[in-house]
């Protein structure tokens, strides 16, 4: 980039710092005084001699800001701010030199936001006992205008829609960022559209004494450019196949070229946790060739890892995990995966083994089995159960399944006051359910502890038939919708979900008994009410589920600037909704009922730790719920 730029006229610069003159003709009364008297504490303290030992800074203020922000302008100071909190933590040190050093660093930051005539003068109050007190007095003065923006594209390239989304147009103000932003347009949609190779020059020609800044880029696309083959670098250094690791690539040769494909492939083998690293880099070519060979080196996690976790929550008191996953069993990138999880809301015990590419297909074969045990507010349950799918990666970050699966399920402990309402809930009887399930997800979050982009959809469903053998005939659907978005760099984030879920007898079947039915309400559902007690209930209060649920839960999660904590700290915003129905047809969006609350989060290593207080709006029962709800929790409940 070349940069032209006018000197303005010389300036008459203000001294740094401001000492008030000591008059002459009392040195020689001050001496003679303290001669004859002892000093007298109190009184206004002389700056320090050069050498002495750094001052104490009380306070540190400015002023006179107007367009830029403080919190901005403290966050370019080398000087350590004095703070409040906690009471005990000492004030900090400094020196004046290091006063004149930040007044030099903030002068060229207010260049940097299109201020070139910004004053800053800083002004030192030396208190007692070597303190300090500090005061910047600002003038900003006129910004930089952009009155003029071109940008040349070569190749005929047809980039004018850009236009509407240029961050820096005429009229605005000239800042550093923002022309960075400007070149950083072209520079990541290019590549993303088949151009890798893509240059972006800018000049500016910048006249401080007229306050305008023309910008002229000149952008470059290059050759359009498609992928070329996708290499495995060091195959015979892995275990795992390299058909298994071809199977995640989401390009083909001959496809435009767009760095996003890359970052795709990047997750999806990321996501088969075979890998601890995965590097995809374009091969070099010359620069008329069209085809660009992509390497992939990859290398492989420990064949042995063991899960160990410890946790509490209001609702399952404490919780505890114990897992062992086995990498490449038996060579060919097979995992087995054994979890078990324990809290006072009872157990589960799995086992999950996933066979890439089984028998050369497209296909991953899953195979699941385990045991549960809970304890529930309206039942307690046990089941055993096993499933066999075939899972398979399509476009656009979906992968589907089908498959079948096999359970058998005894409920019991449940009142009276229920099995009148549930006359097709058997206490002690074993059900057995074998059911087709077949279903499709998309996963596109950037983080599963603390997501701040994308989103998860969830399709899920079963059906069993009195042909595969169950002796519990039904039709069950289950969609789950989450969404997560980052507001610029405010570090807000808003979080969505959406679920419905219905289940329908069948055949034979003429009520789905409890352990099946849908239950709502506790912390990770709708928070104003206590685990499934949002839901239809029998005589004495206790939830009896229903054939069908409706939740929505909408958050907004920021971070509190606490000086103790740092970015620690974060809080929460939030509106939950919600209802059971007892039947299908009873569904009714209108008689949703909501939940709205607050919440802090401290952002651990483990996942965010954190409480919420909850407030229905229309309690099912005003004699037995409480008008409030609190939740401790690990990690965010969506």
């Amino acid at each position: 980039m070349d940069f032209f730029y006018r000197k303005p006229k010389t300036e008459n610069r203000k001294p740094l710092l401001r000492v008030p003159p000591f008059p002459t003709r009392w040195l020689a009364a001050l001496a003679l005084a303290a001669l004859l008297t002892a000093a007298v504490p109190g009184g206004a303290a002389e700056p320090p001699e050069e050498g002495m030992k750094p001052l104490i800074l009380r306070s540190f203020k400015i002023t006179g800001n107007q367009v830029v922000k403080q919190q901005d302008l403290k966050k370019e100071l080398s000087i350590k701010l004095p703070s409040f909190w906690p009471p005990w933590k000492k004030p900090p040190t400094f020196r004046p030199v290091d006063l004149d050093y930040d007044v030099e660093r903030l002068k060229d930051y207010y260049r940097r936001q299109g201020f070139y005539h910004a004053q800053i003068q800083p002004e030192i109050e030396y208190l007692p006992n070597g303190e300090a007190n500090i005061a910047l007095k600002i003038e900003e003065g006129p910004w930089v205008e952009v009155t003029e923006l071109k940008v040349d594209t070569k190749n005929q390239v047809d980039l004018s829609d850009l236009e509407k989304k240029w961050p820096l147009k005429p009229g605005d103000r000239y800042a550093e960022k923002a022309y960075d932003a400007l070149k950083n347009l072209y520079l990541n949609y290019l590549p993303n559209h088949g151009y890798p190779r893509v240059k972006v020059e800018g000049r500016i020609l910048l006249d401080p004494e007229q306050n305008t800044a023309k910008i002229h880029l000149t952008v470059n696309p290059g050759t359009l450019s498609c992928f070329g083959p996708a290499r495995v670098k060091n195959p015979e250094k892995l275990e795992t196949p390299v058909k298994a690791i071809a199977s995640k690539v989401t390009f083909r040769p001959g496809d435009v070229f767009s760095l996003d494909e890359l970052f795709k492939t990047q997750r999806r083998l990321y996501s088969t946790d075979l890998f601890r690293s995965v590097v995809l880099t374009p091969e070099e070519v010359p620069p008329q060739e069209r085809e660009i060979p992509i390497a992939i080196q990859v290398e492989e996690k420990k064949k042995h890892s063991v899960k160990v976790g410890l946790g509490y929550g209001d609702e399952d008191k404490v919780r505890a995990r114990l897992g062992f996953v086995y990498r490449n069993l038996w060579g060919g990138g097979r995992v087995l995966n054994l979890d078990s999880k324990y809290s006072s809301l009872g157990y589960l015990v799995t086992e999950t083994f996933n066979n890439p590419v089984v028998w050369g297909s497209d296909f991953d074969f899953v195979h699941q089995m385990g045991a549960r045990h809970r304890d529930l507010p309206g039942f307690t349950d046990q089941a055993y159960f096993t499933q066999e799918r075939l899972e398979r990666d399509l476009t656009w970050d979906f992968r589907y399944y089908f498959g079948h699966g096999l359970e058998f399920s005894r409920p019991f402990d449940i009142p009276v006051e229920t099995l009148i309402r549930l006359q097709g809930t058997e206490p002690s009887k074993i059900y057995r359910s074998s059911f087709v399930l077949f279903g499709l997800r998309r996963d596109t979050v950037d983080s599963h502890i603390e997501p701040t982009q994308g989103g998860i959809v969830n399709l899920s469903n079963e059906v069993a038939p009195t042909f595969l053998g169950s002796g519990l005939q039904y039709a069950q659907t289950v969609a789950e919708v989450r969404h997560y978005y980052s507001v610029g760099d405010t570090g807000l984030v808003l979080a969505g979900r959406a679920k419905f879920g219905i289940i329908q007898p069948m055949q034979t079947t003429h009520q789905i008994p409890i352990q099946k039915r849908f239950f709502s309400g506790g912390a990770t559902t709708v928070r104003g009410y206590k685990l499934d007690f949002l839901s239809p209930r029998n005589a004495s209060g206790n939830p009896i589920g229903g054939d069908a649920v409706l939740e929505a839960n909408l958050e907004a999660r920021f971070p509190l600037p606490l000086p103790l904590f740092g970015k620690k700290i974060g809080a929460v915003v939030f509106m939950d909704a919600g209802n059971v129905y007892f039947n299908a047809r009873d569904i009714n969006p209108g008689q949703l009922r909501y939940s709205p609350g607050v919440g802090l989060r401290y952002l651990s290593p483990i996942g965010p730790i954190g409480v919420d207080v909850a407030f229905p709006t229309n309690r099912i029962d005003p004699n037995t719920d409480r008008p409030y709800q609190i939740h401790f929790t690990i990690g965010y409940g969506f």
